[in-house]
Parts: C-alpha cells; sequence; structure tokens
C-alpha cells in the first residue's frame, strides 16, 4: 500500500497552513514594554496589588511576601510563578521589575 503525500490530498491539503499564525500581542504599558498575549490561560494565583513603601524598597520586601503567598496559597501545593501559575495585574515599571526577577520569566499578568 502506497501512502499519498499530503499535497495530493485535496482535503488535507486545503486544511495545511503553511505558516503558522502567531497570537497578536496587546500592549499593557508601552513605557515599560510590557505586552500580553490575549489567550486566556488557567491561573490558580492572581496578585491584585502589592506595594512596598518608597523607604523599603530593594530589600526584598516584596520578594518574600510573593514567596509566602505562593508557598501557602493551596496547602501542600506550593505555587511556581516559573511555571505560569502566578498571575498580576497591570504593573508599574518597579512592579514590572519584581515581576520579572521574582517570576523567572513565567509570571502571568490578568486583565481586572
Amino acid at each position: 500500500m502506497a501512502i499519498a503525500p499530503v499535497d495530493t490530498i485535496p482535503a488535507l491539503a486545503a486544511t495545511e497552513d503553511p505558516e503558522p499564525k502567531q497570537p497578536r500581542l496587546i500592549p499593557v504599558d508601552e513605557a515599560t514594554n510590557l505586552y500580553v498575549d490575549p489567550t486566556p490561560l488557567p491561573t490558580p494565583m492572581g496578585i491584585p496589588r502589592l506595594f512596598v513603601s518608597s523607604t523599603h524598597r530593594r530589600m526584598g520586601i516584596a520578594s518574600h511576601l510573593l514567596t509566602a503567598a505562593a508557598r501557602n496559597f493551596v496547602l501542600g501545593y506550593p505555587l511556581d510563578p516559573g511555571k505560569g501559575e502566578v498571575a498580576f495585574t497591570q504593573p508599574t515599571g518597579a512592579g514590572k521589575a519584581v515581576l520579572e526577577k521574582w517570576g523567572k520569566g513565567g509570571a502571568r499578568i490578568y486583565e481586572e
């Protein structure tokens, strides 16, 4: 039995997309160069606000708070921001730095 190439089978050839479509990124904050993918994703924990007074910033307080929240949000199941299990609302420039450093590139942003 011979197998026909995909391009010779009309039904299959018509459904193939030669170029996979890239999701259109939406700008969240162009000043901080922050864009998001509009595809909804399941995420166990969302952080709506996180504030550390300016006199106490750069001491690791935000990171410690986030780590404690991720470890204790679901009993017996510590969440990993690197795997996209934590999402934030639109961050400020300083918040984006915390999100990127603490989230190890996997933290998500959600729309309120």
